[in-house]
């Protein structure tokens, strides 16, 4: 009988020391692939995957290709700008869900969010404009009429939910995706550690407000310091008030929303940004989400979220805001 247990526990140890080193030798194949893509949705995506391939990642860069060419409201060749124009066209499964989620979320929030501001998009033209203020009527009465779709305030972290889900069915389990401000952490680093996401200070670039300490959590940026031009003393940015046609003055700078669903954290984040403080923590409440609401002064930020953001520029005041 000694000798059976004696046996067992060299067989159990054998097996454990078996287990152990597949472990180890897939740990040590497993690398870190990382690329920074410049000529998609307008922005700079950067992506760091820990993969034994770069098959997950090269599947997802492939996948962001195929949505920005078919979501584009100013590409000409876009399926979206051929619908904007009155053509038939056949969208992917993935182009209608986002459509229908923007539509659904804007009737939530009709005053603060539309996925039908292309016609305010392109009268203001933010991205080339240098102090040129348009007569936005004939704009808002298109914007009204439902006539024309721009997906800006949401496409990001719909596609950020999507490659997420691509990269987990492959395997993945630590990686960073960021599609300019949107930002997703899959799991932990390979050393442990939590994957840590800065939060930009609106009034200086080389700055920091805060680091956010994240696992399997979107954290979703806007802000008016993105794109913009100023005149007069006025910044005139690129996130749009549906009610009066111009860049919201709410007062925010800079909106950050944390939630698993990057989908609604950045519809989100662009409501909050044109809703305001107050009724920005009515939305966070609303949705159940995390937030960072950013003032030239003061940094609002949830109170769950003390323990994983870090406050770093001391030029403003934090508050705790439920």
């Amino acid at each position: 009988m000694k000798q059976t247990t004696k046996n067992r526990i060299v067989l159990y140890g054998l097996i454990l020391i078996t287990v152990l080193i597949i472990f180890l030798m897939q740990s040590f194949n497993v690398k870190e692939q990382k690329l920074t893509l410049t000529d998609y949705l307008d922005t700079v995506c950067d992506f760091t995957v820990y993969s034994r391939s770069k098959k997950p990642l090269d599947s997802c860069v492939d996948y962001l290709k195929k949505m920005d060419a078919e979501l584009s409201a100013s590409d000409e060749s876009s399926s979206l700008y051929q619908l904007n124009i009155g053509k038939s066209v056949n969208l992917s499964e993935d182009a209608l869900d986002l459509i229908e989620f923007g539509k659904n979320f804007g009737s939530e929030n009709p005053d603060l969010f539309s996925i039908y501001l292309n016609p305010l998009v392109t009268a203001w033209d933010i991205k080339n404009n240098t102090g040129y203020i348009p007569d936005v009527t004939k704009a808002l009465e298109d914007v009204t009429a439902e006539k024309s779709i721009n997906l800006g305030g949401v496409a990001k972290g719909f596609l950020t939910d999507r490659i997420i889900e691509q990269l987990q069915a492959d395997g993945v389990t630590s990686a960073l995706i960021n599609l300019g401000g949107n930002a997703y952490a899959i799991g932990k680093k390979p050393t442990g550690e939590n994957w840590k996401i800065g939060i930009q200070d609106p009034k200086n670039e080389s700055e920091l407000i805060g680091i956010v300490t994240a696992e399997n959590l979107a954290v979703i940026t806007s802000g008016d310091y993105q794109r913009y031009f100023e005149l007069d003393g006025v910044r005139y940015h690129h996130i749009f008030d549906p009610t009066t046609g111009y860049p919201a003055q709410s007062g925010l700078r800079s909106v950050t929303v944390i939630s698993e669903n990057a989908t609604l954290a950045d519809a989100l984040s662009t409501a909050i940004f044109v809703a305001g403080v107050e009724k920005g923590i009515e939305l966070l409440n609303k949705y159940n989400v995390r937030g960072i609401l950013v003032t030239d002064d003061t940094v609002y930020f949830s109170k769950s979220l003390e323990n994983i953001f870090k406050q770093l520029n001391f030029s403003y005041k934090y508050k705790f805001i439920y």
